[in-house]
């Protein structure tokens, strides 16, 4: 009975996995007719307009992709009654492989379109396509690209990717510093950086080291901050050798007095 049982529930497992593979060959097979239908224009009741290039569609498709382009079209909004849709901003290669997306489900996802794909996939709201691109950067996170790919993250809303860039920060920031993106970061994240309980340090003249390297890339416009990013260096972690051959020496420290006079109130 038990053997019984076992095989009739393995059967309907069997089933089922029949079923759906039916069923998504039957939705492949619609959606390839509607494919080719719009690559013939036939019965496109929407002309996407993004730049020069006319993009014709279906509303439904671009709808039931799109919660961007359902409200579009089902609500009082003026596009919903226009035959022409123009797409301000956006880049018509983009556009179209979203389109095609909507058709088929397949886009190609790679370091030339990413950044492109995932800021209009965020844009029109077709969560799909923003997964895959969030899932490629997170694959591609090194120290050459990880502050950059934590600024994308947080314009465009992408907490799981900004996590993965920001705890790569975090564990190789000895090998973070040292990039042209740290140097090109404004004194607002870099101040955030650096105030950081969880960076992975040798000890913390590293940091130190890195407030420094920043401080130095464009030091006649970055003296006014000079105070606010060394006070994040926790000067009592310094070793006592380092503090008299290497900080205190520092022409930078030297030059400012008000920066000076807070790195000795902090000596141990």
């Amino acid at each position: 009975m038990a053997a019984s049982a076992v095989e009739k529930n393995s059967k309907k497992k069997t089933e089922k996995k029949l079923a759906a593979r039916e069923e998504a060959k039957l939705l492949a097979g619609f959606m390839g007719v509607m494919n080719n239908m719009r690559k013939q224009k036939t019965l496109c009741d929407v002309i996407l307009m993004v730049q020069e290039r006319k993009i014709p569609a279906h509303r439904v498709v671009l709808a039931a992709a799109s919660h961007f382009f359902n409200l579009m079209f089902t609500t009082n909004m003026l596009e919903s009654k226009s035959f022409e849709v123009e797409l301000k901003d956006a880049e018509p290669d983009i556009i179209e492989q979203l389109v095609e997306f909507a058709y088929t489900a397949r886009i190609s996802v790679n370091s030339n379109n990413v950044q492109s794909l995932l800021d209009a996939a965020n844009q029109y709201q077709i969560e799909p396509v923003k997964k895959m691109c969030v899932d490629f950067l997170k694959e591609q996170v090194d120290a050459s690209n990880c502050l950059g790919i934590s600024v994308l993250a947080e314009c465009l809303d992408c907490p799981e990717l900004k996590a993965t860039a920001d705890d790569f920060i975090h564990q190789h920031f000895t090998e973070v510093y040292k990039t042209d993106e740290f140097l090109q970061l404004d004194v607002k994240r870099v101040t955030h950086l650096l105030n950081q309980d969880t960076l992975t340090v040798r000890a913390e003249d590293q940091v130190y080291d890195a407030a420094v390297r920043w401080l130095k890339y464009d030091e006649p416009n970055r003296q006014p901050f000079m105070v606010d990013i060394l006070a994040k260096v926790r000067f009592p972690l310094i070793s006592k050798n380092f503090l008299s051959k290497t900080v205190q020496a520092e022409p930078l420290i030297q030059d400012n007095p008000e920066c000076l006079k807070m790195v000795i109130s902090k000596l141990p």
